[in-house]
């Protein structure tokens, strides 16, 4: 509380009743001269300065200055009673809900088997907390993580916008963080020093049938490399064809796109354009969501557009992977190649086995490759954890950036950091990025052939077959 005194003089004209009052007062006062000498309608001004003093109060409020946030994690394994990791997720956003639930499904696996002996004999507690995909809401629960929770290293499954505002974080308090789920190349191309990224980058993605068909050659012998791609009308079919459009031509193939409004049954005149092509396709590609992408795979077999007869047929569509669908279908089998993002049971460690077996016995389909990565990442950061020196950032860090081990998606390093950054040949985006995830074409070799058998033919680093080519050629 501050006090305030301040002054102020008033100059007060007295009119002459008021001078008579006055002078009236003083009893045997004998009138001055001045005053004899004035005329009798003269008044007399008299000028008195009074002094007015006033206090005033004034109240000052001080906000205080909030406390700076720190990390709180502990700084050696050997004076915790327990490690927390922190885990952020899309769960309430719209149609992320199946992801986020993969994903989640993941890191409780890992971590019900990693307490089986702790980080070390250290219990490990996961803290995860939706963000909704939020931007704002993401960085301000990975500050939460770090300076509340006492997270040694954050898993991050949001999407590209969220998982920048927790790299911001990350990078501020030097806090280990996996990305499980972005895509976006930018993410690690500005080299951040905390992030690592398990997901594939839209590239990686992206390049994958041009990458593949580039290795398999001509496959039919003609002298020319010709990809034939068929999308529906979508924004699904949009981006793959813009993706093919880019990266075929980048590998030296030529392809031809075809695009058909769903729902259709009936393939003919599509098919019909194929035959009258002046060159035999090596490959047709398949962008159909639907269970119209089987009819299509059908008709193309039935008009001797297959592999016997030089073109192979690669269906996009989810569906030939499940059985319940597919094998109620005439569609042939014997030489279907489809794709796959994630580890196969033909190729699959002996880890990510297990986590197939987990999903069989729950009647569950597939795992999807997110649950492998979070999966993954629980049992990245406990590697690192135990090798490093100490809990600190730094050597947290240090301690990721050598990994090199085998886990349930494969075995992970990071080749390109600060003893190797990225040259102008290898991406920007290989910063901190595992750069041999299974992104995988699948070969049916049998009729009705169990799923979990499929010959892995691409790519070389989980190939379970001589060469990129079926094993019938």
């Amino acid at each position: 509380m501050i006090r305030l005194r301040y002054t102020s003089r008033y100059v007060l004209a007295v009119s002459f009743w008021v001078a008579a009052t006055l002078l009236g007062a003083c009893a045997q006062a004998t009138a001055s001269p001045v005053a004899q000498a004035l005329p009798p309608q003269t008044a007399l001004v008299q000028t008195i300065e009074v002094e007015v003093t006033r206090v005033v109060y004034r109240e000052t409020l001080v906000t205080p200055t909030p406390a700076p946030l720190v990390p709180c994690s502990p700084e050696r394994l050997t004076d915790s009673a327990e490690v927390v990791i922190g885990a952020l997720l899309p769960l309430s956003t719209p149609g992320a809900w199946m992801r986020s639930a993969n994903m989640q499904s993941g890191l409780n696996l890992a971590l019900e088997r990693l307490n089986m002996g702790g980080v070390a004999g250290v219990p490990a507690r996961l803290v995860l907390y939706d963000t909704g995909d939020d931007p704002a809401r993401s960085a301000q629960m990975a500050e939460q993580l770090i300076a509340r929770d006492c997270a040694v290293g954050l898993i991050v499954g949001l999407g590209d916008a969220a998982s920048q505002a927790v790299v911001e974080v990350a990078e501020r308090f030097r806090k280990p963080t996996l990305l499980i789920d972005a895509s976006d190349p930018a993410l690690t191309a500005n080299q951040p020093e905390a992030t690592f990224r398990l997901a594939p980058t839209l590239p990686m993605m992206a390049s994958m049938p041009a990458q593949w068909l580039a290795e398999v050659g001509d496959y039919n012998g003609d002298g020319v490399l010709q990809a034939v791609v068929i999308a529906e009308n979508s924004p699904g079919g949009d981006i793959f064809v813009e993706q093919a459009n880019e990266w075929f031509p980048r590998s030296g193939i030529n392809v031809e796109i075809r695009r058909v409004d769903l729902p259709m049954t009936d393939f003919s005149p599509e098919i019909a354009r194929l035959l009258s092509l002046p060159t035999i396709p090596d490959a047709v590609f398949i962008a159909i969501g639907s269970d119209n992408a089987l009819d299509l795979q059908e008709q193309l077999f039935d008009a001797g557009i297959r592999p016997d007869k030089g073109t192979l047929i690669v269906n996009h569509n989810r569906r030939v992977l499940d059985p319940s669908v597919y094998y109620q279908r005439r569609s042939p089998d014997i030489g279907v190649i489809t794709a796959r993002r994630g580890p196969w049971p033909s190729m699959a460690t002996e880890m990510g086995r297990a986590i197939f077996d987990r999903y069989r016995q729950s009647a569950m389909q597939w795992p999807e490759f997110s649950t492998f990565l979070a999966y993954d990442a629980v049992w990245l950061l406990a590697d690192a954890m135990q090798r490093a020196p100490s809990l600190s950032g730094a050597d947290l860090l240090k301690a990721l950036a050598e990994s090199d081990i085998e886990l349930a998606a494969g075995r992970y390093t990071f080749p390109y950091g600060s003893s190797n950054p990225p040259d102008g040949e290898t991406p920007a985006y290989a910063w901190h990025q595992w750069m041999t995830p299974p992104l995988l074409y699948l070969l049916h070799t049998e009729k009705l052939q169990d799923p979990t058998t499929l010959t892995v033919i691409w790519p070389e680093t989980y190939r379970t077959t001589p060469g990129p080519l079926p094993v019938w050629k």
